[in-house]
């Protein structure tokens, strides 16, 4: 072979190596660093009775705001998620499969065979890298659609309240439309 070509032939192998092996180390760098949500809300609507109305966020960074709307203790609160509840709020994210969800469930154009009225609904919002996803549910929505994913919903709001610990906002139910200012 020519000294010129076996050079360019093992210039080009070894560039091949060097740029396989720069790809190689890319995608075990990403699998061990999963992308998270830069945010999560969490909005729940009142009902015809005393349902606690607020909305909670988490940012990345673990912290927490809470506006209560109606039938909660705080009007505005604050927090700080530890990084062991954060995970738990992205496992939780990512089992319910909210992506793969309709953005909304709350009327007959969403798969809603029957609509009750006077019943509390849930928001769910997650911003990451992704982009931004919404899914608003409103528990008065029943039929196949609905019912399908109502347990993932509730699941996944259930983690984030628990997660977050939104009952030290919320407290006892309070008279419609009355909101206290947070002492902590």
């Amino acid at each position: 072979m020519h000294p010129a070509r076996t050079l360019f032939v093992r210039s080009l192998l070894t560039c091949s190596a060097f740029l396989l092996g720069a790809c190689v180390m890319r995608a075990d760098a990403t699998s061990e660093q999963p992308m998270h949500a830069a945010s999560v809300t969490l909005q729940r609507s009142t009902c015809l009775g005393n349902c606690p109305s607020y909305t909670v966020t988490v940012t990345a960074d673990g912290q927490i705001n809470f506006v209560g709307h109606a039938h909660v203790q705080a009007g505005v609160a604050s927090g700080l998620a530890t990084p062991a509840q954060l995970a738990n709020i992205f496992a939780a994210v990512k089992q319910a499969g909210l992506r793969s969800m309709r953005d909304s469930y709350v009327g007959s154009d969403d798969g809603c065979e029957m609509v009750m009225s006077d019943q509390p609904g849930v928001k769910i919002t997650v911003v990451d890298a992704v982009g931004s996803k919404t899914v608003d549910f409103y528990n008065g929505c029943t039929g196949a659609v609905a019912d399908a994913v109502r347990p993932r919903i509730e699941q996944l709001a259930r983690s984030i309240d628990q997660q977050l610990d939104t009952a030290r906002w919320i407290g006892k139910p309070m008279a419609p439309g009355k909101v206290e200012k947070a002492d902590r």
